[in-house]
């Protein structure tokens, strides 16, 4: 067997010593091998990495598919052969659960400054808070032209084959391609140059197909524990069926905050990002962030201690759940099933341990039974015990390995980009930096309506000053829309380049420009007549770059003046009356 490991500590000292970039690639999110006739969707893609500290990594990786079963296809170059429960399936609950929990937010706190005119009903909407087959020829150690079968196996509704190439072979792609091809695998058109580089490496490949039977719905994320130096994800494999700026989300367990390590690191510009409604326009923010740094950057979303998320992908109050769904106090097989089919049919492999365990009438398919599980549920035949047995081991307990992940690691980080496929050139990897900041996955900024007693609240002005700093204004009248202008900005404040030490290097920084850009853009923004801040006879246009209030202590208005005169005039003539 060959050897494919690498020392770590070594690699990561030489790295940081030269700044060239080699780290061994160790795992592909994804890699599709799919009918070119029948070209599936890859709509996005979440993984989890654990740096389990002794030289290995724990993958936890999803894809979402959309294509036929029989197209379907995973091909993942790893650093070694996997062994015992090493290789095992997880849930997209998981993924829900842990995305949901991590989303970033922006929340604008209203707050009033000076007094707004009252008795009128109408008020400043406060804006909510937004939210984010047969098994492979040849079995274990066979030999066909030059590719090894190092191991195979089944794993929830996946055939598995771990193949490598000879050391003798001119061109390892060639002799892989074709046993992939011959063993039933969708090879597409320039599949070998995609996998060339880590045959080169000496990589082994991990194949997956579903069983024979299965259909789409039975994909589900899957597990791995593999040889390392680094968390890193072959996006180049990717690319054979990435959609155009697809999402790449990775969370990433140590015991310090994760970065990119030849891709930049992305500060977003708050500016851009649309506060009265984020999920309007954040993903588009980060596209064209990723877009500005080369198509090569990720945005660190949330970093922070792991015990943030505890009981966030399983909890005290899911076991609890279970344990009642197991008491025996239904009427009928019929009620324990609907009891079942409502509580778990969203988790992953919940179809596939009901197949396996429940007898249908021959005249009921189990796709009929699917459909309506309500219409046939008293007639189907099974075990209870045998079938929560399965629903326990199959559905819920890679739920847990999930949590039991997070919760063995003291520190979590989510990094999301965007890649289309011609920017899947170089695959990202991750390193661990002990000297970097938490980030905080909640955004939080005050609108300050800038009130004034000759003006109701729905008249008055107002302001949001962002947490890098800057501020941005607003008419009454634009509560809720997010001004296009600010589409000029650049979407970064800052460009980095980071390494496992260190504040790491700015490669572009573009605070003054947009604080400039944002000064420019608040002088043009009306201020409403009886707002005190400056009424005229053009319009009530006047310069907002400074707080309403602000102004000169100069002459006062002649109204005011006048008023004053005739006040002391009135005084004066009393007193001669007395």
């Amino acid at each position: 067997m060959k050897h494919r490991t690498s020392n770590q500590i070594a690699a990561l000292a030489l790295l940081a010593a030269s700044g060239a970039l080699y780290v061994r690639p160790a795992l592909a999110c994804g890699g599709f091998f799919c009918s070119q006739a029948q070209p599936v969707n890859q709509a996005a893609e979440r993984i989890i990495f654990a740096d389990n500290g002794d030289g290995t990594i724990t993958a936890v990786i999803q894809i979402l598919y959309d294509g036929p079963s029989e197209s379907f296809s995973w091909l993942l170059p790893i650093g070694s052969v996997p062994e015992g429960d090493e290789l095992g399936v997880a849930s997209d609950i998981a993924f829900q659960r842990l995305q949901f929990a991590t989303n970033p937010q922006f929340n604008l706190t209203t707050v009033v400054e000076g007094s707004c005119r009252q008795s009128r009903g109408d008020s400043l909407v406060v804006p909510a808070e937004s939210d984010d087959s047969p098994s492979a020829a040849g079995g274990a150690g066979g030999a066909s032209n030059g590719v090894n079968v190092e191991a195979s196996g089944v794993v929830g509704a996946f055939d598995w084959v771990v193949i490598s190439v000879d050391d003798a072979s001119p061109d390892p792609a060639l002799p892989a391609t074709d046993w992939l091809t011959q063993n039933g695998y969708d090879v597409p058109p320039g599949g070998a140059d995609l996998i060339r580089p880590y045959l080169a490496d000496n990589m082994y490949l991990l194949a997956l197909r579903l069983t024979k039977g299965s259909d789409v719905g039975s994909i589900r994320p899957i597990r791995l524990t593999y040889r390392a130096d680094a968390p890193s994800i072959p996006i180049k494999l990717t690319a054979v069926a990435a959609n155009q700026d697809m999402g790449v989300m990775t969370w990433a367990l140590s015991g310090s905050r994760a970065v990119p390590f030849n891709y930049n690191a992305l500060e977003l510009n708050e500016a851009r990002i649309n506060w009265f409604n984020a999920s309007a326009n954040y993903n588009d923010v980060v596209i064209e962030a990723a877009d500005d740094a080369g198509g090569q950057g990720f945005v660190t979303e949330f970093a922070g201690p792991s015990s943030q998320l505890a009981n966030v992908v399983w909890s005290e109050s899911d076991e609890s759940e279970w344990d009642v769904a197991r008491i025996p106090v239904y009427r009928n097989r019929g009620e324990l099933l609907a009891a079942l089919v409502s509580r778990y049919q969203g988790y992953s492999g919940f179809w596939d341990a009901l197949r396996r365990t429940i007898t249908l009438p021959e005249a009921v398919s189990f796709d009929d039974f699917k459909a309506c599980p309500q219409c046939y549920a008293d007639d189907a035949d099974f075990a209870p015990t045998e079938l929560y047995d399965a629903i326990d081991a199959d559905v819920l307990e890679p739920v847990r390995s999930v949590q039991a992940l997070i919760d063995r690691m003291p520190y979590a980080t989510r990094l999301y980009s965007t890649l289309s496929a011609a920017e899947m050139t170089l695959d990202p990897v991750f390193v661990f930096n002990p000297d970097l900041p938490a980030v905080d996955n909640i955004h939080r900024a005050n609108r300050v309506i800038e009130c004034s007693p000759n003006l109701y609240t729905s008249e008055a002005p107002w302001r949001i000053d962002f947490p890098q700093g800057a501020s941005i204004r607003g008419t009454a009248d634009q509560v809720g829309l997010w001004p296009d202008a600010v589409n000029a900005q650049p979407p970064n404040t800052r460009v980095l380049m980071l390494a496992a030490s260190g504040e790491g290097a700015v490669v572009d920084d573009n605070a003054s420009l947009i604080s400039s850009m944002l000064s420019d853009y608040n002088a043009t923004v009306p201020t409403p007549k009886g707002s005190g801040a400056g009424d005229s006879a053009d319009g009530g246009f006047c310069d907002l770059s400074r707080p309403v209030g602000s102004g000169s202590r100069s002459a006062a208005p002649a109204w005011l003046a006048l008023a004053l005169g005739v006040l002391l005039q009135r005084a004066r003539a009393a007193r001669r009356a007395r």
